[in-house]
């Protein structure tokens, strides 16, 4: 039962990695959490593959939009799918967002979904799919 705590608590360090290096625009840190083939699907369907393509395409968002911004990563479910491998869903807020003409923007709420696996030892992300979560009537 141990194991299965101490990788819960991987994981979640995972997680919560996101969140860290985000705040601090990171993306060298950012980059690091995503395994080398790494897949991810922004919250406008705009999909990543390769570590390479993640870090550039964050950056360059960290550097405009997100520059100013402040993620918050709320409720975390893992489910161990086997021993190596596990999905997390955490539904997250987005502030600070710099709009097209310069104003901040509403804050935003959404839902990542992560595959993650235990690769030499240390849990990376393999797969991200990002979701907004519509207002209703939106």
């Amino acid at each position: 039962m141990d194991k299965q705590i101490n990788d819960d608590v991987g994981v979640n360090a995972v997680v919560h990695g996101f969140e860290d290096a985000w705040n601090r625009h990171d993306m060298d840190a950012f980059a690091l959490l995503f395994a080398t083939d790494a897949d991810f699907v922004n919250v406008s369907g705009m999909r990543w593959v390769g570590r390479d393509a993640i870090k550039q395409q964050h950056a360059a968002s960290h550097a405009t939009i997100f520059k100013s911004s402040t993620l918050k990563i709320g409720n975390t479910t893992v489910r161990f799918l086997k021993a190596d491998v596990a999905t997390t869903r955490s539904v997250w807020t987005l502030s600070g967002i710099t709009s097209e003409t310069g104003q901040i923007a509403s804050i935003r709420t959404g839902i990542f979904t992560n595959v993650l696996e235990r690769i030499d030892g240390h849990w990376l992300i393999v797969l991200t799919q990002n979701t907004d979560i519509a207002r209703p009537g939106s």
